[in-house]
């Protein structure tokens, strides 16, 4: 009697298993890719910049465009150098070279600045002459290549 009451138990359990096994195999667990794609999402938001570098934006002529004459008083011409900046004979530093150019701009309307730039001259001194240039307020630049 105490084995037929255990094997009814045992059948009972296993039923009771039977009946609690579910049948997952057209089932797609969500959560692991949920996890997976918000920790993606963190990543690419920490490892990713925000902030807006700053440049020297340029608005070229078009083709169509032609030659403007200018009044000389218009017109400050500046040759970058390696040591400096020079405005005709002189030979300036870039505080030196700011303050001509703000007291340039500030003497009337349309004035414009023609930057001459020579092969022998390293490049980073033309973008530190567009960057004095955008500093004290010159919105119409003129570059133009000198031989040698």
């Amino acid at each position: 009697m105490i084995k037929g009451i255990q094997k009814k138990v045992q059948m009972l359990q296993r039923a009771r298993v039977r009946r609690e096994k579910r049948d997952d195999s057209g089932f797609l667990d969500a959560t692991p890719i949920g996890d997976l794609s918000f920790l993606l999402f963190i990543f690419f938001i920490v490892t990713s910049s925000f902030i807006l570098r700053e440049g020297i934006f340029l608005s070229l002529p078009s083709a169509r465009a032609g030659a403007v004459r200018l009044a000389p008083e218009q017109v400050l011409e500046v040759r970058p150098e390696n040591e400096g900046f020079r405005i005709g004979n002189r030979l300036l530093t870039r505080d030196a070279f700011a303050s001509e150019l703000r007291r340039f701009k500030d003497s009337g309307p349309d004035k414009v600045l023609i930057i001459r730039m020579s092969l022998r001259v390293k490049y980073d001194r033309l973008v530190d002459t567009l960057s004095v240039a955008r500093e004290n307020g010159m919105r119409k630049v003129s570059l133009q290549n000198e031989g040698g």
